[in-house]
Order: C-alpha cells, then sequence, then structure tokens
C-alpha cells in the first residue's frame, strides 16, 4: 500500500514524492525498504532526496514564468513516469515482484500527472483566474503529494484514505474540464432595460 501511495505522490508531483521519499529513507529510517531494490544505504536516498530537492527548485522557479511554464510541465510528467517506477519499488512488499511495481508506479504516475496537465492546461486559459489558473491546480497537488507520503509512515490508514481520495479529485477534475470548452469564454453582457423615453418637447 505504501507503494502505491508513493506512486501517487509522484504522479501529483515527482519532485516532491522524491524528496519526500529519500528524506525519509535517508534520515530517518522509518520507511521499510524493499530487498529486492538493492539501495538500501541511507546516503543513497539521502543524494536522491537533495537531487529531488534541487529539482524541485528550479520547477518553481521557472514553472511560474509563462515562457517555460508548459516545457516544464511537460519535463514533470517525464520525471514522474521515472519517480513512480523508482517510488513503487522502493516500497513494494517481497511477494511482488519489483518489475511489476516498477512498471505499475510508472503508469499510474504518468496517468495521474496528464490528468493534472489537464486540469492545469483549463485553469491557465481561463479569464477568471487572470490565465493563471494552473498554479493553483500545481500548488495544490504538490501539497498533497507532499502530505500523503509522511500521512501513510506514521498512520497509514489516513495516509493512504487521503492518497485515494486525491487520485479520485483528480479523475473528477479531469472529466469536468473535459465536459467543459477549452477556450476563454465571453462574459454575458447584461440588457439594459428602460421603463420609459423622454420625448422632445
Amino acid at each position: 500500500m505504501t507503494s502505491l501511495v508513493i506512486g501517487t505522490a509522484a504522479g501529483l508531483n515527482p519532485y516532491v514524492a522524491l524528496l519526500v521519499a529519500g528524506a525519509i529513507a535517508g534520515w530517518t529510517g522509518r520507511l521499510q525498504l524493499s530487498s529486492e531494490l538493492g539501495a538500501t544505504s541511507e546516503t543513497t536516498w539521502r543524494i536522491v532526496a537533495l537531487v529531488a530537492g534541487a529539482a524541485l527548485a528550479i520547477d518553481l522557479t521557472f514553472g511560474k514564468v509563462r515562457r517555460f511554464a508548459w516545457l516544464m510541465r511537460r519535463l514533470s510528467e517525464t520525471a514522474a513516469t521515472g519517480a513512480g517506477a523508482v517510488g513503487a519499488s522502493m516500497a513494494c512488499p517481497d511477494t511482488v515482484p519489483i518489475w511489476v511495481a516498477a512498471i505499475g508506479g510508472s503508469i499510474g504516475s504518468l496517468a495521474i500527472a496528464h490528468l493534472i496537465s489537464r486540469i492545469a492546461s483549463h485553469g491557465a486559459r481561463s479569464d477568471r483566474w487572470v490565465r493563471m489558473g494552473d498554479v493553483p491546480v500545481l500548488m495544490g497537488a504538490g501539497t498533497a503529494a507532499a502530505i500523503i507520503i509522511p500521512l501513510v509512515v506514521a498512520l497509514p490508514i489516513v495516509g493512504t484514505a487521503l492518497a485515494i481520495l486525491s487520485l479520485l479529485t483528480v479523475a473528477c477534475g479531469a472529466f469536468i474540464v473535459s465536459r467543459q470548452p477549452s477556450g476563454p469564454q465571453p462574459m454575458p453582457v447584461e440588457k439594459k432595460h428602460t421603463t420609459g423615453s423622454a420625448k422632445p418637447s
């Protein structure tokens, strides 16, 4: 179940997911790592956390610049594929083949990242958000990714429930967006009603 949560977090934000998971594995030892993964060294996961933190800083900086926003989003989707594979593998049960966990985590994370991109893209074209509707979507996804991993380590039931709720929210949001027009919609013009007209004398 922890693998599912980390894979979900990687789809929400791959950099945050690897940063949090690597930090927990490297500095606290609270995360039970799969023996099949082979990378059980604390130093390895500390390096993973530091690299992910640097990537997160770059993404947060350039991701808010209109010129680079969607390039960074495409890079994030690509990173989600790898982060999902690593995240699902690092905590998968020994009874599950590691390649099964890697493939499942990779596909699941990419699917979630793609749905978030659709929601953010629709919000970015909305006049109601002053063409910045992608920012609250992506920040919310990053916040959820940062919360669910430590929560599932401390409170597995609550953390898993939050991960499932995040999945349902993203799926419903993408469905709602797919039913709406993609471009900005003109605001309706109110008609002025006149009660009477003054005749010239």
